[in-house]
């Protein structure tokens, strides 16, 4: 079977890489298809992934984001037409789907922030594979087809994390910081439809906190070359990186992580760094088992970014299910036919 993958934002490159490794392993052939933007095509160039390149930035309108849509399905389905694939996967990617349809082949999505427009997923897909912590109930109140829906152990960060050994601090990492410890502060999705602006007001107040912190260094990671935030990033100090590094070494090798989006904070709680979430967009049910846990804390206003202080957390065991790239790999293989059993 040929199963086409589409990258459509940095951090599904992680995500994918061990379940298409699973995947070739079981004599299934894989192929990527990814979009410019937010280090996206850095990331699988890192990995030695090849790829076709297809669509780029994306707009703050919501009329824009659908024309987006659209125009990347066309240009997905003429990019790979000659590929005949048997099936698609992605993370969220809304292209995929009507481009998969255009093509007459299953698409088969997955993503674990439950609060999406669940409409073109529910149209179009086959399968819609989310964790076990989502549940039935959750999805269902979520407005997801949960005929559709299956669900997997764990949590997507432990696809690619739970295997992972981690050695001495990376020279890469080391020559940027000088060896001190660093906090790693990825910025809010202010693109997003789901931005908050209040969450942007927390992420200056971390800034202004964590810049007059003694023996600190902060190491800002922004999510494209042209993001808004970086100029108040570097007037605070921050140490911002000219080139794409490996995430989870940096989650790793961080004194505490403080995210405005979801999959840093998610690595962090993983691996048991301490992880702060300033995202403001309604929670997800992931972040609220993570927070159950004591893995993950969520800051919701300046006031409280202002207090914050790293000293004050400390480090937990990780988390890990090794299993876990077989097992979606299983769940994808499902949406190939149809005769597969619904969540629900």
């Amino acid at each position: 079977m040929r199963i086409w993958f589409d990258a459509d934002n940095a951090p599904h490159v992680p995500v994918m890489r061990p379940v298409a490794a699973e995947l070739s392993q079981m004599g299934h052939e894989v192929f990527f298809t990814a979009r410019d933007r937010a280090s996206t095509c850095e990331l699988l160039d890192l990995y030695g992934l090849p790829y076709i390149r297809t669509g780029g930035g994306s707009s703050r309108s919501s009329a824009g984001k659908v024309i987006g849509t659209l125009a990347r399905a066309l240009s997905l389905a003429a990019a790979v037409r000659g590929r005949r694939p048997d099936l698609s996967f992605g993370h969220g990617s809304r292209s995929l789907p009507p481009a998969s349809a255009m093509l007459g082949i299953p698409s088969v999505t997955m993503y674990d922030y439950e609060w999406v427009n669940p409409s073109i997923f529910n149209r179009l897909c086959r399968n819609i594979l989310l964790p076990e912590a989502v549940g039935i109930e959750r999805a269902r109140e979520a407005g997801i087809d949960t005929r559709k829906a299956l669900f997997f152990p764990g949590l997507k960060e432990e696809l690619y994390l739970s295997g992972r050994e981690f050695a001495e601090t990376p020279r890469d990492i080391s020559e940027l910081t000088g060896g001190a410890p660093f906090v790693l502060l990825r910025p809010p999705a202010v693109t997003a439809h789901y931005h908050n602006p209040e969450s942007e007001r927390i992420f200056h107040a971390l800034l202004e906190n964590l810049s007059k912190r003694k023996g600190i260094r902060i190491l800002f990671v922004p999510r494209s070359g042209d993001d808004p935030l970086t100029g108040a990033a570097k007037r605070a100090g921050a140490i911002v990186p000219g080139r794409v590094l490996d995430g989870p070494d940096l989650v790793w090798n961080a004194c505490l992580v403080a995210g405005g989006g979801g999959t840093m904070t998610r690595e962090a709680a993983v691996l048991g760094v301490p992880s702060v979430s300033f995202f403001m967009g309604r929670p997800g049910r992931v972040d609220e088992q993570l927070a159950s846990l004591g893995r993950l804390t969520f800051v919701r206003d300046a006031a409280s970014a202002l207090a914050l202080d790293p000293a004050s957390f400390g480090r937990l065991p990780r988390l890990g299910n090794p299993g876990l790239p077989a097992v979606v790999a299983g769940l994808i293989l499902e949406g190939s036919s149809s005769g597969k059993k619904p969540g629900a």
